[in-house]
């Protein structure tokens, strides 16, 4: 389970943040989001913890907890996985080309005159 932690003292490091979760269970891995400019903690992280039941008192326990000075909220992350989203079939939506037959057997001609491109129309020009 991800869990968003916010609120951070920007001297705390991934290490002291680990520990403070391991106290409740098992921590598969932290992250704290820095500046890529400054290098410094922006005041948030995700910790990722495999258990649900110990994620929920960790939770439960350190949200409103005091590190250095500063309150932590601590909630589930807002990002749930999204189910895999089905490939568009692009043939399936093409439509078959059906031949007009008429009744003496010979394929029907197309109308001249309907489709046929005439010159100079659609460029501004005459002839």
């Amino acid at each position: 389970m991800d869990i968003h932690v916010s609120n951070l003292p920007f001297k705390l490091t991934e290490e002291e943040l680990k520990a403070l979760f391991e106290k409740h269970g098992e921590v598969e891995a932290v992250n704290i989001i820095k500046n890529h400019k400054t290098r410094q903690n922006k005041g948030f992280g995700f910790v990722k913890m495999p258990n649900k039941a110990e994620a929920g008192t960790a939770i439960y326990k350190l949200n409103g907890f005091t590190v250095m000075d500063r309150k932590l909220k601590v909630s589930e992350s807002a990002t749930k996985e999204e189910p895999e989203k089905k490939a568009y079939n692009w043939k399936a939506n093409i439509k078959k080309k059906t031949s007009v037959v008429s009744f003496d057997g010979q394929p029907k001609r197309p109308v001249k005159g309907k489709h046929k491109k005439r010159r100079g129309h659609g460029r501004g020009t005459t002839y």
